[in-house]
């Protein structure tokens, strides 16, 4: 809202700030009462100390509400004021029973009023006699008021752009839908909201007084920020560094983070958010939740939510009382989600349309261009960046220089080794690190998908910031992830992710815009609490996709802006590098599995990325790609370490180029510690990956000793975890030695069951005089933090 100025009998403008002059009179215009504003009111008082005819209405009304004495909030976090009176003492008519002053008695019954409603007043009362001439006291009056209207302006616009934010950092997927969730319910309570990706938004514009701010967010494996987050992460903690103690004055905030304690970087990025807003001096208003997935995340997401609605209403409140100065008490800022009890089922009666969440917030619309018209085509931006780098954002386009089989074509698993030609792009990788991809679905789905879904695959759009979103500053367009303009088919084939099993928030979108009311009744129910059991037995356990819904309810027509703004973006993908850069400097290579398996009704899933590269093999095209650096997951500085190794299938895929590096070293003269490698395949002649390697390896004493583990050779099945306590003397005799442990591969049963084993051998060889299970936890965690133990795992 603009400053105002109120005037009766005169005005005067007030300088670098935007102005509505009205008579006092309409008063009611400025809507003082539900939106902040500045009023300056310039009030005569005329003939026996009355005041103007144009003001006695705002002047009565003030001073009513002031003797009724329960309104003393009234103006409270809205008004910020200053009064000049104007008045002439020869317009007194008993001179026996008035003073000078009494020449601006309209003026100071305002200014009384005014405060003792709660007003904030910026200025003190002016008063001019027109008798000695009014410009006496209006000029020093007018120099006073300017630089505290400048003030008050600008803790205005700071109020006005506060806003209640929910922003998400989403590696997976989990956070968006949480926090998408959250927005949509929060709306549906009354409060005016904004829900995006953090790096949509710029920290100046949203960490602002009286804002209430909800971070959800999730780590990475090495405890990076998620991609969609990034740039705002490192923004805050430069914000933060600057304007330490003051960058988050009367700031409120939440921190939700998600994780898997699988990973040895669990909770790093939401526990520094909350680091970084308390460095700046926001103040908590609910304790941060850590949900693990491990243990059930949305689960425990409910749990949190259950105590965060009440206090997201009190900070609401508080958000103008921390403007203004106040102190107010602060939450704890630290709390892992309580315990969950476990859900007694509904009949199924009574659970239907029990709990539909609100419908998610669509905040962009579609421009659709005209046929004919000819346009610059959006697309990924090839690297490097300004910085010289390439990154997800700039990435390298390459080419697929070499792809062979590792498996037996007789097989059905079929595992590619695949190596990528960086050209003179001058990029480094060390072993450990990862090389992302960036796919593209399947060109045959998303035809089929278009058609289902009855749009014209081949028009062109752009996305804009729909007319009625919360109008605040954006760092970016609508949906970045989307690069507009494009077809309606390169939308849904490069952009978005739709092979992805349907959260709910898809399926509450896609109810919506079902024609046939039987359909939409069911998807309600499959997307609401009520319907919990039904939505993990008839979506999440039967993989379905959102072609899988459109076949079963063939009503469900949403338009294209919704499901856009629904559907999550097409992510990277990340594969371990399987070789150094000291054998392969420019031509990095991974080893993965062409992801195949059908689903209830005999559909066929196909996984995004690897059957995209598999094809292009047939079919040559750049390949977006850049490299992910490990922290943690890579060879020990002191190469005369021992080192323990476990990887199964294509986890396997790093150690090889482990043990490449090892190898160079070696031929410099550096001595080499002691090295074994657990490895898992189902047969020797099906899936023994890299086979004549590991050979050579231990051949000339790169790798000391190759376990393998055959699961499928004999009667019994045979694990990585099994070899382990096999071969428990050579384990805990290196790990007495400081060895250090690096496992790789699948983090859902894979990494359980081999960290059991490494504790079982801590507590039967008592390594470091460990004499039972909690010790032996203890000693791997702190393993974990000195990086001698790392888990590069994945679900």
């Amino acid at each position: 809202p603009p400053a105002h100025a109120a005037r009766a009998g005169g005005e005067k403008k007030a300088v670098g700030a935007s102005v509505r002059v009205l008579q006092m009179d309409d008063f009611r215009d400025v809507k003082f009462d539900q939106e902040p504003c500045v009023v300056i009111f310039v009030v005569e008082t005329v003939e026996n100390a009355q005041p103007a005819e144009a003001a006695g209405t705002c002047l009565r009304w003030f001073n009513r509400k002031r003797k009724e004495g329960t309104n003393g909030e009234l103006l409270r976090g809205k008004m910020s004021y200053a009064v000049l009176g104007l008045g002439d003492t020869n317009l007194l008519l008993d001179r026996q029973t008035t003073t000078a002053k009494d020449c601006n008695q309209a003026a100071q019954t305002l200014d009384s009023a005014l405060a003792q409603l709660g007003a904030n007043r910026i200025v003190a009362r002016g008063e001019a006699n027109d008798a000695v001439g009014l410009d006496e006291a209006v000029e020093p009056w007018s120099k006073a008021l300017f630089p505290e209207l400048a003030k008050a302006n600008k803790a205005l616009e700071d109020k006005k752009n506060a806003k209640m934010c929910f922003l998400y950092g989403s590696q997976t997927g989990n956070a968006a839908e949480i926090c998408k969730n959250l927005a949509a319910e929060a709306a549906e309570k009354g409060y005016p909201v904004q829900v995006c990706s953090m790096n949509e938004v710029e920290p100046d514009d949203v960490v602002k007084p009286g804002a209430v701010i909800t971070f959800i967010v999730s780590s990475t494996g090495d405890g990076d920020a998620p991609d969609n987050c990034d740039t705002f992460f490192t923004r805050l903690k430069r914000k933060a560094k600057k304007e330490a103690g003051s960058g988050g004055h009367a700031v409120q905030y939440a921190v939700l983070g998600l994780g898997d304690q699988n990973y040895s970087a669990f909770m790093a990025v939401p526990r520094a958010f909350t680091q970084i807003m308390e460095n700046m001096g926001a103040k908590a208003f609910a304790k941060r939740g850590e949900c693990d997935d491990t243990l059930g995340l949305y689960e425990q997401v409910d749990t949190w939510t259950t105590s965060f609605w009440p206090k997201l209403a009190a900070a609401q409140t508080n958000a103008d009382r921390l403007r203004a100065g106040e102190t107010i008490e602060e939450e704890d800022k630290e709390v892992v989600a309580a315990k969950v009890e476990p859900e007694v089922p509904a009949k199924a009666e009574q659970s239907k349309l029990e709990g539909v969440p609100p419908l998610a917030i669509c905040r962009s619309e579609v421009a659709w261009l005209e046929k004919g018209v000819k346009y610059e085509a959006g697309a990924i931006t090839p690297g490097p960046d300004e910085s010289g780098a390439y990154t997800v954002a700039s990435p390298y386009m390459a080419s697929i220089c070499e792809h062979r089989l590792l498996t037996n074509p007789e097989s059905d698993r079929r595992v590619l080794h695949v190596a990528f030609d960086l050209g003179s792009s001058g990029i480094a990788y060390k072993p450990g690190d990862s090389i992302g991809i960036i796919p593209q679905n399947s060109s045959d789905l998303t035809h089929r998908l278009v058609s289902a879904l009855a749009y014209d695959g081949e028009k062109a759009f752009t996305l804009n910031w729909k007319s009625d979103s919360d109008g605040g500053e954006k760092a970016t367009h609508p949906l970045p992830h989307i690069k507009t303009p494009c077809t309606v088919i390169d939308a849904f084939q490069k952009y978005v992710d739709i092979t992805s099993c349907p959260r709910k928030s898809l399926v509450r979108v896609l109810a919506e815009h079902c024609a046939d009311d039987a359909e939409k009744t069911t998807l309600l129910h499959l997307s609401s609490r009520g319907g919990k059991a039904d939505y993990d037995t008839q979506i999440r356990g039967e993989s379905a996709s959102l072609m899988t819904l459109l076949k079963r309810f063939p009503s469900c027509k949403p338009p294209l802006a919704e499901l856009l703004d629904a559907l999550p973006p097409l992510a990277p993908r990340l594969y371990s590098i399987t070789c150094a850069p000291e054998v392969a400097p420019t031509t990095p290579s991974v080893a993965f599995s062409v992801v195949k398996y059908q689903i209830a009704g005999g559909e066929e899933q196909l996984g995004v990325a690897t059957n995209w590269l598999d094809a292009l093999t047939a079919t040559p095209a750049p390949v977006p790609v850049y490299i992910k650096p490990s922290l943690k997951f890579g060879l020990p500085e002191d190469a005369s370490a021992p080192l323990i190794m476990i990887g199964p299938g294509t986890g396997v895929a790093p150690f090889r180029g482990f043990l490449q590096s090892r190898r160079e070293a070696a031929k410099l003269g550096v001595t080499l510690g002691e090295a074994i490698l657990f490895f898992g395949c189902r047969k020797r002649d099906e899936d023994f990956l890299y086979d004549s390697d590991w050979d050579g390896f231990v051949a000339d004493g790169t790798l000391s000793k190759f376990v393998c583990a055959f699961s499928r050779e004999t009667s019994e099945k045979v694990y990585v975890q099994h070899k382990l306590r096999e071969h428990i003397d050579d384990v805990a005799k290196l790990i007495a030695n400081g060895a250090y442990i690096m496992v790789c591969g699948d983090g859902v049963g894979m990494a359980k069951d081999v960290h059991a084993a490494l504790v079982e051998i801590f507590v039967e060889k008592r390594i470091f005089d460990v004499a039972d299970a909690k010790a032996a936890e203890a000693t791997l965690a702190a393993f974990t933090k000195s990086g001698r133990y790392v888990r590069d795992i994945w679900s």
